[in-house]
C-alpha cells in the first residue's frame, strides 16, 4: 500500500499568520479597595469536611483589648443540621499560611478595572451536637453535686459551727446569685435588691452635664456660650464687660479729643492704636469695651508682688491714683469688686488669670474675633507663651501669621517672627484637660 505523500507548499506563498480568538482588551486599571467592615466576602476552607450546599450562618464578633491595640475574631456558626453544629473562624496557628493574607477580585469588562479587596480566610469545621450536650450534662451534674456538699457542710457549720463560721455562711447566702434558670423567683429578688441599693446609691449622683458645667464654671475665664452659631455669640460684651461697668464707662472724652485733633495720652498701646478709627467710626459700644481693657491693664499694673504668690492690692486711695487721675472712682472699685475677692487686699492666681482673660475676651470684641496678641503681652507684662494660653483658654487658635494676616495686620517678614495671630473660631478648641501621661519606654 502506497503512502500519501504531502504536498509541497508552492514557492512565494506566505503561510497564514495566526489571529488572536479573543480581542485585545486594552490597559486594565488595579484598584485596591479597603475592608475595614467586619463582615464582608470571607475564603472559607473545609478540611475533611463535606459541607452542605445550602446552609446560612450566624456572625458573632469578639473585640480583644491587647498593649499593642484592639483585635476583632470573627466566629460563625450554624445549627441548621439535625446532629451537627458547623462553626467558621480564623485558625492563627503561627503557621507560614496563616501569615499571609488572601484577596479577591471583581474584572468589569465595561471598564476594564480590576478591584481588589483583601479577605479573611476562615475554616469551617463540624462538631456532634450529641457530644455538646453531654458535655453540659455533665457539667450540670458535677455543679449539682458541689452544691449537694456544699449545702451539708453549711447545715453543719450553722448547727455547730462558731460565730465566726455562721456569720461567713450568712453572707454567702446574701451574696449568692444562683445561675439557675431565668425565671429563678430567688434571682429576681437578689436582682431587685441589687438595683434598690444601686438607686439609692446613686440618686445623688451629678450627671455628666452637671460635672462639665461645674468644670467650666470653675475656669478662670468669661463663661462661654457653646451654643453660639457664630463667634461673636460666644463672648457678648454682657458676659465679658458686664451691664453695670458698661453704663458707668464714659468715652466721651475719647471722641471729642478725636474730633478736634487733639491726642489721646495713654498707658497702653493696643488701646492707643485703636481709640482713632473706633471714634471715627462712631463704634460707643467698642469704645466702651476698649476704655474696660485700659482699666483691667491699669489695675494689673497697680498690682505688687513677684512670681506664683497672691499679688499685694493697693490700699484705697493710692489705688486709684496709681491707675490714673482722670479715671473715676466708681469704675475703679467696680474693677476691683469684678476681678478682686470680697474684703481681700490680695489677689491669687486664679484672680489674675480670670482678670488677663477677660481682657483678651473684650480683645476678640474690639478686633472682630482675630488680635495680634503682641501688644497685650506688652501691656500686660507677660511673655509669648502666657498670652498664647489665655487665649487659647478662651478657645481660639493661635499661630504665626499667615500672608493674608502679614497684610491685614501691616507687617514685614522679620516682624512676623514675634507676633502671634489669635482668631476665635466655631467649633471652639480648647485646651486638652492632662491625664495620666504615658510610660517613657
Amino acid at each position: 500500500m502506497s503512502e500519501k505523500k504531502r504536498k509541497r507548499h508552492e514557492e512565494g506563498v506566505e503561510r497564514p499568520k495566526k489571529k488572536v480568538a479573543i480581542a485585545e482588551q486594552g490597559k486594565v486599571k488595579v484598584e485596591l479597595l479597603e475592608n475595614k467592615e467586619p463582615l464582608g466576602p470571607l475564603l472559607a476552607t473545609t478540611p475533611g469536611l463535606k459541607f452542605p450546599l445550602r446552609i446560612s450562618f450566624s456572625p458573632y464578633k469578639r473585640t480583644k483589648i491587647l498593649p499593642e491595640g484592639a483585635t476583632d475574631h470573627l466566629l460563625l456558626q450554624s445549627s441548621e443540621h439535625a446532629r451537627l453544629d458547623y462553626t467558621a473562624q480564623e485558625e492563627l496557628d503561627g503557621s507560614s499560611e496563616s501569615q499571609l493574607k488572601d484577596y479577591i477580585g471583581v474584572f468589569d469588562p465595561a471598564t476594564n478595572k480590576l478591584q481588589i479587596v483583601p479577605v479573611k480566610k476562615v475554616v469551617v469545621r463540624s462538631t456532634l451536637r450529641s457530644e455538646t450536650e453531654e458535655m453540659r450534662e455533665e457539667q450540670e451534674k458535677q455543679q449539682a453535686r458541689q452544691n449537694t456538699m456544699m449545702a451539708k457542710r453549711h447545715a453543719l457549720a450553722a448547727e455547730f459551727g462558731s460565730k465566726k463560721s455562721r456569720k461567713a455562711i450568712d453572707d454567702m447566702t446574701l451574696n449568692a446569685i444562683s445561675s439557675g434558670k431565668v425565671d429563678d423567683p430567688r434571682n429576681d429578688a437578689v436582682a431587685e435588691n441589687i438595683l434598690q441599693n444601686m438607686e439609692g446609691a446613686t440618686v445623688a449622683m451629678p450627671t455628666k452635664e452637671e460635672l462639665a458645667a461645674a468644670v467650666d464654671s470653675s475656669k478662670p475665664r468669661p463663661t462661654p456660650n457653646l451654643s453660639a452659631e457664630y463667634p461673636g455669640d460666644v463672648y457678648p460684651i454682657e458676659t465679658v464687660v458686664g451691664s453695670e461697668l458698661m453704663t458707668m464707662l464714659e468715652v466721651k472724652d475719647w471722641v471729642e479729643a478725636c474730633r478736634s485733633g487733639q491726642g489721646v495720652n495713654v498707658s497702653s498701646r493696643y488701646v492707643a492704636k485703636r481709640i482713632l478709627a473706633l471714634a471715627k467710626n462712631k463704634q460707643i459700644q467698642k469704645l466702651k469695651v476698649l476704655r474696660f481693657i485700659l482699666l483691667c491693664i491699669d489695675f494689673a499694673a497697680a498690682l505688687s508682688g513677684v512670681g506664683n504668690r497672691p499679688k499685694k492690692i493697693p490700699m484705697k486711695g493710692k489705688l486709684e491714683a496709681m491707675m490714673g487721675e482722670d479715671t473715676p472712682v466708681s469704675c475703679v472699685m467696680a474693677i476691683r469688686r469684678k476681678f478682686a475677692p470680697e474684703s481681700s487686699f490680695e489677689m491669687p492666681r486664679w484672680n489674675i488669670d480670670n482678670l488677663m482673660t477677660h481682657v483678651a475676651a473684650a480683645a476678640l470684641i474690639v478686633d472682630d474675633h482675630e488680635v495680634d496678641v503682641s501688644d497685650l503681652r506688652d501691656d500686660l507684662k507677660v511673655d509669648n507663651k502666657a498670652i498664647q494660653a489665655y487665649f487659647a483658654e478662651l478657645g481660639c487658635r493661635v499661630g504665626a501669621p499667615t500672608a493674608p494676616d502679614l497684610a491685614k495686620f501691616k507687617l514685614n517678614k522679620q516682624e512676623a517672627n514675634n507676633h502671634y495671630i489669635a482668631k476665635l473660631k466655631l467649633p471652639l478648641k480648647f485646651p486638652r484637660v492632662g491625664g495620666p501621661r504615658k510610660s517613657r519606654r
